[in-house]
């Protein structure tokens, strides 16, 4: 029994698919049924039911489960306990919310991998809820996403204070200074579509129960469509162009989303999370650091 038969036999668990589980293990499919066969013989069960499709876990192969998660989780932190102090390395999954990754990742990404060449930074958008599930089902480590959300198999770290602003279209009558959410009653407001948290932010923060006729995939699309003069709609802080007249903040105490990092209860992998962590709020302005009196808009019962 090795603890690579083990990495194995759970890859193929949460795949359902040898080839998937192959490619996420980078090795060659026939090597991981190898191995995973040998360690059936091994331990005299079938761990896996191979007539079903996709392949599912037999009785057995459950009560092996749970010990390999064990037994690995012990082994990766053996690992990062007696790790270099000077060299960061190690394999990481994240997930980030797409209206934090399209600002975000262009910042970060390439300082990641710059600063901590030893390590290996797989990086995936997705919406709050396949991030949250994944990291119940340990496909990912870390998400990056709207804070808080009350879920108590997660662990969450706050790492910056965003604020909501708006954008005005052109032929608007902007406001020379920040506005309140009254200056924005009979607006025709341009939102995400359901699958977003920052949609369900927004309406909660204008008092709305639902958007108007225009919805959209991503920030990008919403810009287009207020700079074609189709209604307003309101960004993150970090997405907006705060050199545009058309761009508004709101008056105190200004409304913002908290963005934060969140793991698993058994995450054990601290100095890849300080990394990513320390590289993150490098790369935001400092000003957004700290809540002060600004108002916290919850992503409780939103989910991206």
């Amino acid at each position: 029994m090795t603890i690579t038969q083990l990495r194995y036999v759970l890859a193929l668990s949460r795949t359902g698919s040898f080839g998937k589980a192959a490619e996420q293990c980078l090795v060659a499919q026939p090597t991981l049924s190898i191995q995973i066969q040998k360690l059936e013989q091994e331990l005299g069960i079938e761990i896996f039911d191979r007539r079903r499709n996709p392949v599912a876990v037999t009785e057995p192969g459950k009560k092996v489960l749970a010990h390999a998660r064990r037994i690995l989780d012990e082994a990766d932190a053996l690992l990062e306990e007696f790790q270099d102090d000077a060299v960061i390395r190690g394999r990481i999954r994240l997930g980030v919310i797409p209206t934090v990754s399209s600002y975000l990742l262009p910042r970060i990404f390439k300082k990641l991998r710059g600063k901590y060449p030893e390590a290996e930074f797989f990086i995936h958008e997705l919406p709050t809820s396949q991030i949250l599930q994944k990291i119940q089902n340990e496909e990912l480590d870390i998400g990056i996403l709207a804070t808080p959300l009350g879920e108590k198999f997660i662990e969450e770290i706050p790492l910056y204070y965003e604020p909501f602003v708006v954008y005005y279209p052109p032929e608007a009558k902007v406001p020379a200074r920040r506005v309140s959410l009254d200056d924005l009653k009979g607006q025709e407001m341009l939102l995400l579509g359901e699958e977003h948290c920052f949609r369900h932010q927004s309406l909660k923060l204008c008092g709305q129960g639902s958007g108007g006729q225009i919805e959209c995939g991503s920030l990008d699309t919403i810009k287009k469509m207020v700079d074609q003069g189709m209604g307003t709609t309101l960004l993150p802080l970090l997405s907006a162009n705060l050199k545009s007249e058309r761009v508004v903040r709101f008056k105190d105490p200004e409304p913002v989303r908290e963005v934060g990092l969140v793991h698993g209860r058994s995450f054990y992998k601290t100095r890849l999370l300080h990394a990513i962590r320390d590289t993150v709020l490098a790369n935001v302005p400092r000003e957004l650091h700290q809540k002060l009196n600004r108002k916290v808009i919850g992503a409780e019962d939103v989910l991206e």
